[in-house]
């Protein structure tokens, strides 16, 4: 009998472990507060800010798991509000396959200290032109910041901005190790910066 409610006991922790940790690391972003430039149709239920970093990798947009952004705004961004301060350690990003798939390039991640993401931040990834459906991005310079933001200038295309999740792994920069387990995701293609830019 003991043996029987030690392996319910085990099963009922690793489960609640898997659901805070998924598969090693603690996703930073997850449900935190998220916003976006516009929504498209201002159907934030189906097109919101949330539904980028709400732990769902579903990547169809129709089914209402993506965000979506206007088509017409100047610039188009998604943040995310860590809460502290982290050093971010990679960034994974599932854009939707249902559609559009040109419509996932040509975008930045910066990472920043303040909500404004224009005047100051550290670039952590420049993607120049059409990147895959999934992307593992390595922030190798040790960037931190409080926010992260998704940026992507409008073009002639008028491409919107769509995520369907964006994972972030890091470490708070008081010094309490937020993820020790280097495993993390890896079917997606795994890009190690090369971009090392700054701007204060």
């Amino acid at each position: 009998m003991k043996e029987i409610l030690y392996s319910v006991y085990y099963v009922v922790l690793t489960n609640s472990l898997q659901s805070v940790f998924g598969n090693g690391s603690l996703n930073i972003a997850l449900n935190k507060n998220a916003t976006q430039v516009s929504t498209l149709n201002n159907n934030v239920s189906r097109f919101g800010p949330r539904n980028a970093n709400d732990g769902k990798r579903n990547q169809v947009a129709t089914n209402g798991d993506c965000t979506h952004t206007t088509d017409k705004d100047p610039v188009k961004w998604w943040t995310v509000d860590f809460g502290n301060m982290y050093t971010i350690e990679s960034v994974h990003i599932y854009a939707r396959t249902d559609c559009c798939l040109e419509r996932h390039s040509d975008f930045e991640i910066r990472i920043h200290n303040t909500s404004d993401w224009s005047s100051q931040f550290s670039l952590c990834y420049k993607q120049i032109g059409q990147a895959p459906t999934e992307i593992i991005i390595n922030c190798t310079d040790r960037l931190s910041g409080k926010y992260l933001t998704v940026y992507k200038k409008n073009d002639r295309h008028n491409y919107p901005l769509t995520l369907c999740e964006v994972e972030v792994y890091g470490n708070e920069v008081t010094g309490k190790t937020v993820n020790t387990n280097t495993l993390k995701p890896t079917t997606g293609t795994t890009i190690t910066n090369q971009i090392r830019h700054k701007m204060n």
